[in-house]
Order: structure tokens, then C-alpha cells, then sequence
């Protein structure tokens, strides 16, 4: 899986033991392998491996606790991609934190990206940015999130700091419309989500045969072969099902056609082919509203016991 922006994209694949990471930003040729606690998906050991002919008192990406912080939190956070891949993005961006001759340009690049990222996948850019980076963030019941002042001079400077390729500012004026979160389209509840957001997509004017009508779709995951689910378990590892199973009921009680099974189907792949499938349906069933309750298990995630 890779995650990140053109060619710095992070590389991140699952082993027996954990994750390994690639082409995390400014260590070039570093492999960096976590060790993860399957029964509760909880990092463990990192360990950093350079690239040839590197001097062995050579700087390393495990001598920064801010970086490590960050890589435990993207290994962690496989477990409910592609929500939570915020934490892998952060590895491929500077980090806004350290001063650099040209420290204001790159950390405008990276919040910007960050704070559009974070609205991609329907996240609060304000919790999510805050999280990453471990600013102070104080809530009270019944009130707007208060972020740190450095949270706010950071934005600030997103928003001014003009990127010479555009010739714009790397993040455009606030604009309710656009920059507002958006509820995630099928997802489930995420801890960066805002507290109050628009629906992903505003509620048409629905107007056919159908219309006032409900198609509720139910999208679970294969099991997996008792023969494959015990080899992954005696490897270390765990293993899902290939395919996506589609259920789906009407409001009205009507019978429905059977729906067809998702073949081949990553977890990451899973938001974008039942988002194309609800529009599918709607295109079938004019008027009629198509929603999507996506499991747990569907995206990824398994049980604690396996």
C-alpha cells in the first residue's frame, strides 16, 4: 500500500511480525519495522535499517521521539485505513515543527496538505492536525474545540504563505462550502471526526418511481478459509476474507433482486466500490434513496480474538 503525494509516497506493508514503512520523508533508503500485538493491535519494538554505505554513527530515524511517535501511530492505525491514514501521510511531509532555513514555506506546504487530506477523509483538519502533531486541544461540553496557539499561527500561515508553483496561497481563505467537514460517506465513527458535521453529500430532490423509498444495503466480508485463517495464524499474522457480500432491504418491505458480490475487493478499495454501487442502485431504482452500513470487518478490521 502506498500512501502520500507524487514520489513521496509512503510504502507500507503488512507482515508476519507487523508493518514495514519506506520512504519516510528526509530518510531516504531507511526501512523501519514495527512490531505489532495482533491481539490489540498495538505497536511494539521499532527498529530503523539503513541504506548501504551508511556510516554506522550516522543519525537515525529512531533517535527522533517526535518521528517515532508518528511511525507507532501509522502502524497502529492499519487497522482502520483508509480513515486513519492521516498518520502514514504525516511521514511523507516534513515536519512542521523544527525550524529550517526554509521552515515557514514547507510547513505551509504541510498543514495545507494536511488540513485537505484530513477533509478527504470527512476528519476534523483541527482535531486531526492537533493529534498528529500532539498540540493541546480543549474542549468542553457544549463548546467549539479550542486548538493551541500554535495550531492557529500555523494555519495562519498556510493560508498567507504563497507557493511559488500556483502563485496562491497553499491554503485558500476559509470557506464554509468547501472547507466545513463532511461526514464520511459510509464509514462508521472515527475520534477526529468533528462534533457536528454536513452530510457528505447535500439530500437531493429525488423524483421517479421509487422516490420515498429506502434501499438499505448492508455490505459485510467473506469469510475466510478455516484452512488459510489457521496458516496466518501459526505465520504470527490475520487474514480477511477477498470479497465484499452485499445484503439490502426496502423500507417498504418489497422484495429485492439479489445483489452481487464485490470480487477481489482491499480494504482500501472498499469506501470507493460501494460508493460506485450506491450510485449504481440509485441509477436502477429512480428516486429512491440507497444507503451503505459498511462492517467492521469489511474495512479490515478484526475482532480482537481471532
Amino acid at each position: 500500500m502506498a500512501f502520500g503525494m507524487g514520489s513521496g509516497e509512503i510504502e507500507m506493508d503488512l507482515t508476519e511480525t507487523g508493518v514495514t514503512l519506506r520512504n519516510l520523508y528526509g530518510w531516504p533508503g531507511w526501512v523501519i519495522e514495527v512490531d505489532i500485538d495482533w491481539s490489540t493491535w498495538s505497536s511494539r519494538t521499532v527498529r530503523d535499517a539503513p541504506p548501504p554505505r551508511t556510516r554506522s554513527n550516522a543519525r537515525r530515524p529512531t533517535d527522533d521521539p517526535e518521528l517515532v511517535r508518528r511511525i507507532r501511530k501509522a502502524a497502529e492505525a492499519a487497522k482502520e485505513l483508509p480513515r486513519s491514514s492521516i498518520w502514514v501521510v504525516s511521514l511523507a511531509l516534513p515536519t512542521p515543527h523544527r525550524k529550517k532555513t526554509d521552515g515557514v514555506q514547507l510547513r505551509a506546504a504541510t498543514i495545507a496538505t494536511m488540513y485537505n487530506y484530513a477533509l478527504k477523509l470527512g476528519l476534523s483538519p483541527k482535531r486531526a492536525i492537533s493529534e498528529v502533531y500532539d498540540l493541546p486541544l480543549v474542549e468542553a461540553e457544549g463548546e467549539r474545540a479550542q486548538p493551541s496557539r500554535k495550531y492557529e499561527r500555523w494555519i495562519e500561515q498556510a493560508r498567507k504563505t504563497v507557493n511559488p508553483e500556483t502563485g496562491r496561497p497553499y491554503l485558500q481563505p476559509y470557506d464554509s462550502e468547501l472547507h466545513a467537514p463532511r461526514l464520511w460517506p459510509i464509514g462508521r465513527g472515527h475520534p477526529l471526526e468533528p462534533r457536528r458535521a454536513r452530510p457528505a453529500i447535500p439530500e437531493p430532490v429525488r423524483e421517479g418511481q421509487y422516490a420515498g423509498h429506502v434501499l438499505t444495503l448492508s455490505v459485510s466480508r467473506t469469510a475466510r478459509p478455516d484452512w488459510a485463517a489457521q496458516e496466518a495464524r501459526d505465520r504470527g499474522s490475520r487474514m480477511i476474507g477477498p470479497d465484499l457480500v452485499i445484503e439490502g432491504s426496502w423500507s417498504n418491505g418489497e422484495d429485492l433482486p439479489p445483489l452481487p458480490v464485490l470480487r477481489g475487493v482491499s480494504p482500501a478499495e472498499t469506501p470507493r466500490r460501494v460508493q460506485s454501487l450506491v450510485k449504481k442502485l440509485e441509477g436502477r431504482y429512480p428516486g429512491a434513496k440507497v444507503t451503505a452500513t459498511v462492517s467492521a470487518q469489511a474495512v479490515g478490521q478484526l475482532p480482537e480474538a481471532d
